[in-house]
């Protein structure tokens, strides 16, 4: 996997990875699987990374919640989140939900998937770059 850092409007740098078109078609494949199957165990309330939703619509929550008399509405962003997954229990977490060893093998592998930055590869022992086509279902299961 090639990676590249960008800048970040605020300062610093964030670590995008690029996968290799099969690895994309993998884990897209994956996702297109597990999405239906999970995605209706997660709260009505979370819209991050949701197929069929968006910030637009997260917006327009918050202002209906407001008309029906909430005071307070939170907005969660983790700072440095995917720079921290812990892979050995984000694969235990999965593993309470999917059942087929070869998938979870499958994801493993992913998590553990060198990066070639500036010409030298460097092997991941915790988190997960962005830019992978699983993020999604990586964010549902760790939140």
């Amino acid at each position: 996997m090639k990676g590249i850092e960008i800048p970040k409007p605020q300062g610093g740098i964030r670590l995008l990875g690029i996968p290799t078109v099969k690895d994309r078609l993998v884990q897209q494949a994956i996702l297109e699987i597990l999405t239906p199957m999970y995605d209706k165990t997660f709260s009505d309330n979370s819209y991050g990374f949701r197929f069929k939703r968006s910030a637009h619509q997260a917006l327009a929550k918050a202002c209906q919640n407001v008309k029906d008399g909430y005071t307070i509405i939170v907005d969660i962003v983790l700072a440095k989140f995917f720079d921290e997954v812990n892979h050995h229990r984000l694969i235990w977490m999965l593993g309470t939900r999917i059942g087929d060893k070869r998938v979870l093998r499958l994801i493993n592998l992913f998590l553990k998937t060198g990066i070639f930055l500036e010409g030298m590869e460097s092997q991941r022992i915790k988190g997960t770059p962005q830019g992978r086509s699983l993020k999604p279902l990586i964010i549902q299961y760790c939140t």
